[in-house]
């Protein structure tokens, strides 16, 4: 069906406006002669159950046909932007919609890679050039709550958050949230990322496969049960600890500058893998029951040799697997129950060691360990078309630990060690009103905190206008909190992508985050133009600074304070049915204040990137499709040292300013029914172009006094140079 219609919008230059899941599993058979697009569309409504409407000379509306019996209805009005960027992407009232599986060419992006695809938005940023490190509206990566089907994910990223945990091939949906959220989610502060994996039972079994240069994957959907058991299973398996491609080599010289993880190779060796299950069940048309597991694995294992003849051993596991049920019951027409159970587990685990001998060595160890688990009851009444509600109850319990520890051949010391188990209480509503003209949304969520006997209200607002048939006004407010958190920690880690520690809120040493957003904006519609621009403003208490010595003398130095974020996103685009070009630019003023720093003065956030720029351009010919992007935008600020190695300034300079070019082709040399195969590659970077991205400060420990006067060393660190990637997929 969607090929279809593909078809027609180029044979006949218009563009079919439609909900994905309306079409999904249509087939329809047209017979071999010369149409008009009258008729194309008569046999399309002949052998559906849908409706097409004309919008104008260009533009049609394709709906789901009202029938007496029909339980659910389809709102169009409910999408207010479809192939925002690209096909594939929508943009609602309250939410971004990614369907990776469907998403056209983006520049850069090998394999539909969710999180590198979601930093083509406007507002989305990833200063260290990864792709799980996303910063949205000047919040940091752990403020960003990501799921897959209920899993809470603490580490969704492999090679060090280079590419994203989450494999691209498993059929799925992406909703991901930057500004009125509805208040069933919490926990973090900044946006959410809602993924959610098909629940459909296949008639027949499908399988997708696939390999790049980083990794393998196979995906399968199997049917146990007609209509009413299915199967899908999933899983991707690095070779890098065989085989060092040159896309490997070079996004592991960027992540281990400045480090001595050099030559890769079979002893010394990084690998990930990720795995995942679902069993769909529905029992009867009312009621869909399905349980999901995931695994998400990295190692390292790296042996060097010093020149004073020691060895150096350094090991890392960084582990994420979690489970959850989710039922959803339709108890009448017009009254859903959704009910979801979960339970993860996140394992950090460094070692570092240096062997001087068979009896003496050196070693520090840090752990940092969570267990996540917890219940959801929500329920979804609709009133009338105009009106409907969203309420429910959850119960989360967090418990989290960390340890860092030195130790040698005579002696250990605990630097730190802590233990904190909280059950979180919730309850929220949120009432939706819709009319051809007016989109209101307001409601409330409440925090119950028992470890530290604190509590949390969040409101949040939204309301919509449709001003013309062009122009549509919107404005929002929300309050979050977020109990659980990442601190930075500067010990002798030598990996610095991973110096963090997940810690749990306790009231004054670590307070909880809470964040307050405010947004206005308009977007404007026009036969193929699209223009979106998005005002805000965010303030943030309870941010939190750790540092921490490296002997049993030193006391760690936590540092409180608070933060604002202002700024403006703005896209302009154009469509045609067979290429679209677009224009992204967003400033951010990003500032924190922390009580004892700097004299107590605001200054600019690590990851402030006032000014950030992309144009980017894609075309399809026939089964061939290319993508061109060009980004651009200002350098991070950075602190200067004193001739005496003491910090001098805060975040007062600014590096140089970055930026790429990225290509992405993909050739589709065969397509029929649901069988397909494609092969694409991606160059990052083309130009080869390396600048500083960031300059870290690192606290040495050359002698006695530099355990009571802190002394500081400046370590450079550049961005990825070229690296091409290439892919071929199969669906059968």
């Amino acid at each position: 069906m969607e090929k279809v219609l593909q078809d027609v919008e180029l044979k006949f230059k218009i563009k079919y406006s439609y909900i994905d899941s309306i079409i999904s599993n249509k087939r329809i058979t047209i017979p071999k002669k010369r149409y008009s697009l009258e008729e194309m569309n008569e046999n399309i409504e002949i052998q559906t159950d849908l409706k097409i409407t004309k919008i104008d000379s260009r533009f049609y509306s394709i709906s789901k046909e009202k029938k007496k019996d029909s339980i659910k209805t389809y709102w169009l009005k409910d999408v207010l932007v479809e192939g925002f960027l690209a096909k594939g992407i929508n943009k609602t009232n309250e939410k971004f919609i990614i369907y990776p599986q469907k998403v056209e060419t983006l520049p850069g992006v090998t394999d539909a890679d969710i999180l590198l695809s979601l930093q083509q938005l406007p507002g989305v940023k990833s200063p260290n050039e990864t792709a799980s490190g996303l910063h949205v509206r000047g919040g940091t990566s752990d403020q960003n709550l990501v799921l897959w089907d209920g899993i809470r994910l603490y580490h969704p990223g492999h090679l060090f958050g280079m590419i994203s945990g989450i494999n691209p091939n498993v059929n799925q949906t992406v909703s991901y949230y930057n500004k009125s959220t509805n208040p069933k989610f919490g926990e973090r502060i900044s946006s959410v990322i809602d993924i959610k994996s098909s629940d459909v039972i296949t008639e027949k079994m499908k399988a997708k496969a696939g390999i790049n240069a980083l990794n393998a994957d196979l995906y399968l959907q199997i049917p146990l049960v007609k209509n009413k058991l299915g199967l899908q299973l999933s899983g991707r398996k690095s070779f890098t600890e065989w085989l060092q491609l040159p896309t490997f080599n070079q996004l592991a010289d960027k992540v281990f500058q400045n480090t001595n993880f050099t030559d890769f190779d079979s002893e010394n060796q990084f690998r990930f893998q990720d795995y995942s299950g679902k069993i769909n069940y529905k029992p009867s048309p009312k009621t869909n029951i399905s349980f999901t597991g995931l695994v998400i694995d990295n190692n390292l294992d790296f042996t060097t040799e010093s020149s004073n003849s020691s060895i150096n051993t350094q090991e890392m596991n960084i582990f994420n697997q979690g489970y959850s049920l989710n039922w959803t019951q339709n108890l009448t027409s017009k009254w859903t129950q959704k009910v979801l159970l979960f339970y993860s587990i996140y394992d950090f685990d460094y070692d570092k060691k240096q062997q001087f001998s068979s009896t003496d060595f050196e070693a520090f160890k840090k752990l940092n360990r969570i267990v996540d688990s917890g219940a959801e009851l929500n329920w979804n009444t609709v009133f009338n078309p105009k009106w409907s509600l969203d309420y429910g109850y959850q119960i989360f319990g967090n418990d989290v630990s960390h340890l860092f520890s030195s130790y040698n051949q005579n002696v250990a010391f605990d630097l730190s060690l802590k233990h904190v188990y909280n059950i979180t209480h919730v309850g929220y509503l949120y009432l939706k009103y819709d009319n051809q003209r007016w989109n209101l949304r307001g409601g409330a969520r409440y925090n119950r905190f028992n470890k530290i006997d604190a509590s949390s209200f969040e409101p949040r607002f939204f309301v919509q206008r449709q001003l013309t048939d062009s122009f549509i006004w919107q404005a929002s407010y929300e309050r979050k909190s977020q109990i659980v958190s990442q601190v930075r920690e500067n010990v002798a880690n030598d990996l610095s992508l991973e110096n963090y520690v997940w810690i749990v809120s306790e009231n004054e040493n670590y307070p909880v985050q809470k964040g307050n957003q405010y947004t206005t904006g308009i977007i404007f519609k026009q036969k193929s133009w699209l223009v979106d621009i998005d005002l805000y403003y965010k303030n943030i208490t309870g941010i939190t600074s750790f540092t921490l010595g490296f002997i049993n003398q030193s006391v760690p130095t936590i540092n409180s304070g608070k933060g604002y974020t202002k700024g403006i996103d703005f896209l302009i685009q154009k469509s045609t049915p067979t290429w679209r070009a677009w224009i992204t630019y967003t400033y951010q003023d990003s500032q924190n204040r922390f009580d004892g720093i700097n004299q107590d003065q605001y200054f600019q956030i690590n990851s402030n990137i006032k000014h950030a720029f992309n144009v980017a351009f894609n075309k399809k010919w026939n089964e061939f499709s290319l993508a061109l992007g060009w980004f651009l935008h200002s350098g991070k600020p950075y602190s200067l040292l004193d001739q005496d190695g003491q910090m001098a300034t805060f975040n007062a300079n600014r590096l140089p300013a970055y930026h790429r070019l990225d290509i992405s082709a993909i050739y589709e040399f065969y397509k029929s029914n649901d069988k397909s195969i494609k092969l694409g590659v991606s160059i990052y970077n083309a130009y080869n172009r390396k600048t500083i991205i960031n300059k870290e400060l690192e606290r040495s420990y050359a002698n006695v006094i530099d355990y009571t006067v802190p002394n500081y060393t400046v370590q450079d660190y550049y961005s990825l140079g070229i690296t091409p990637n290439i892919f071929l997929r199969m669906n059968f």
